[in-house]
């Protein structure tokens, strides 16, 4: 039988039980590295964030155009290939992106189809 592998840390306790053979010296060396390391990083408030964020976009920020390019762009999908995929033109696309043209509720869910979202972002 196994014996369960803990781990005392300031962060809390872990207990682990091992499914197959395992080095637990390896293993609570790893584990604590990265609980180390996890506490060790730089946390940025979210108000900051958002400040920074809102002063490079300007009026755009949180628009719904700001949304479909940040969904678009995190799929890693160019505009041609998005307009494409959901049949309209690229440059209709375009102009939603920079909130010159209304982005309609169907034209919303075909796009959060796509770029695996929830269609409410684009109102």
């Amino acid at each position: 039988m196994r014996q369960a592998l803990k781990i005392h840390h300031h962060l809390g306790h872990l207990e682990l039980k091992a499914t197959a053979k395992v080095n637990t010296v390896r293993l609570k060396r790893l584990l604590s590295a990265a609980l180390d390391q996890y506490c060790d990083e730089d946390r940025i408030p979210a108000e900051k964030l958002h400040d920074e964020t809102k002063r490079r976009h300007g009026n755009a920020y949180r628009t719904p155009g700001y949304y479909l390019r940040l969904y678009r762009l995190r799929a890693g999908v160019t505009q041609e290939k998005l307009a494409e995929k959901i049949s309209i033109r690229q440059h209709h696309l375009s102009e939603m992106e920079h909130n010159k043209r209304p982005i309609g509720k169907a034209t919303a869910k075909k796009l959060a189809i796509v770029l695996k979202c929830d269609y409410h972002q684009f109102f």
